[in-house]
């Protein structure tokens, strides 16, 4: 075993029973089977020691602000996780309840020597497990499989900025760009099936979630995000750099569902844009922000492409892990903090409600199509999620009041809702965080101001609202 992968381990609990009859992967928050490492360290102890080896999925039925095209869309991609699983012979099992007692039962009736979990740096997913760990007899270890570097390793505290994270990730990146192994055909195999629910059992969970009404145009599961992929760097890296910020032009990387429910790792994307490049060494001496004069090229679009992937993803994980108030304004800066309490007074023109917010009702046309592309297709372009957060905090009464409001549209339509980017850029554009005070005006106080007249200079925001407001 390397180093690297040595140091993705988060010991919850130490090994205290040896006795054991099998390993058990709890999958969550990384559902594949290509390039896990939290599955293959599980597979790695089993094989150790001559044991079978589970992966258990466990399905909650209370969604928060999910809804039911979430779950389907997840629920795709799991069974093609089964079916991957049933050509190596590692069952799959499935759960629905509460996790921390789901996961407890299950290990009573099937004696286990070793827990792994995924890592995910938000506050309810890291109770749950320390919980199921005071109430296990076995070794329970959490494994960082969805950063190319552990959060607990490339930093010991919340950075302030993409910048500072950006140095540290220049110099600690090279070690970790490594494969992290190839499953086997699993040889140790239970004397008796455990206990599952069916799909069906799943099923009827999902279809009593409330539907957001979003027509996702994006396939389910690893080979489609593999696919996806391949298509980015062929077809679209190039003109990323340039693209990216064009609302009305398809040039981003359309990753992100996949990253988010794991179906590829950040790790795999960046050995294969680096085997693209002509010189892949220069993307591991060259870790900066995107600068390009003139017509960018290749080498530009990988550029602005890791600082996405890497450095604002990262950061983002960063920030969920040592603030645990990373959903309110209590987790902003106290710059932020301080500036918006001082304009908290200032009378806003306009306010609207939630309910107005959601059904696009406002009297600014931009930030309406920015809404409907949210509402109808389960996402909205990233420079127009900036814009669209900033504006919630000009109608809202008080900033946290916009950052839930933020948070509950976020997450009940956007396909990657409920996930640290989403949090972190809800808090960027409405608190400050990662960013830095600028000039001081009403309500947002020295917090970045966005205008319609810069999204107009970017692109041609008439096109883009003609394409959302008359779809």
């Amino acid at each position: 075993m390397t180093t690297p992968q040595k140091s993705r381990i988060l010991t919850l609990k130490k090994q205290s029973d040896t006795k054991g009859q099998c390993v058990v992967y709890i999958m969550s928050r990384d559902q594949r089977v290509a390039d896990n490492h939290a599955l293959f360290l599980a597979q790695s102890e089993a094989l150790e020691h001559k044991l079978p080896l589970i992966v258990l999925f466990n399905l909650l039925p209370n969604t928060g602000h999910r809804r039911r095209e979430h779950y389907e869309f997840m629920i795709v991609g799991l069974k093609k996780v089964e079916q991957r699983l049933q050509t190596l012979d590692i069952p799959f099992v499935v759960t629905i309840g509460d996790v921390t007692k789901t996961i407890p039962d299950f290990i009573k009736k099937t004696p286990t020597r070793s827990v792994y979990f995924d890592f995910n740096p938000l506050r309810g997913v890291r109770a749950a497990q320390k919980s199921i760990a005071t109430n296990l007899d076995c070794a329970v270890y959490v494994i960082d499989t969805h950063n190319i570097v552990p959060v607990w390793v490339i930093s010991d505290h919340e950075e302030y900025a993409a910048h500072t994270l950006r140095r540290k990730l220049h110099r600690g990146i090279e070690p970790w760009l490594i494969d992290p192994g190839k499953m086997k055909k699993h040889p140790h195999t239970l004397k008796s099936t455990p206990d599952s629910a069916s799909w069906s059992d799943v099923d009827k969970i999902v279809q009593k979630i409330k539907p957001s009404g979003i027509e996702l145009d994006f396939t389910s599961g690893e080979t489609a995000a593999e696919q996806r992929l391949t298509q980015f760097i062929e077809h679209g890296l190039e003109k990323y750099a340039d693209g990216r910020n064009d609302a009305t032009a398809d040039f981003q990387s359309d990753l992100s569902p996949y990253l988010h429910y794991g179906q590829i790792s950040s790790l795999r994307v960046m050995l294969d844009v680096m085997d693209s490049s002509a010189h892949p060494p220069q993307l591991l001496t060259s870790f900066k922000m995107p600068s390009y004069e003139g017509k960018p090229s290749k080498s530009d679009g990988i550029d602005a492409f890791i600082e996405e992937l890497v450095v604002r993803k990262e950061l983002s994980d960063n920030y969920c892990f040592y603030q645990p108030k990373y959903d309110s304004i209590e987790g902003a800066r106290d710059w932020a903090r301080k500036t918006l309490e001082k304009h908290a007074d200032d009378p806003r023109e306009t306010l609207y409600n939630r309910s107005q917010l959601e059904k696009a009702e406002t009297h600014d046309e931009l930030w309406n199509a920015a809404q409907l592309q949210l509402t109808k297709s389960g996402k909205i372009h990233g420079y127009m999620r900036m814009y669209w957060a900033k504006k919630i905090l000009e109608w809202s009464e008080s900033p946290d009041e916009a950052i839930q409001t933020a948070i509950y549209l976020n997450d009940s339509y956007t396909i990657d809702g409920g996930d640290p980017n989403g949090y972190v850029g809800i808090m960027w554009s409405i608190a400050g965080v990662h960013d830095r005070p600028w000039f001081d005006r009403d309500i947002y106080g020295t917090v970045r101001y966005m205008a319609r007249s810069g999204a107009d200079k970017k692109f041609d925001t008439a096109a883009y609202i003609k394409r959302w407001t008359n779809n």
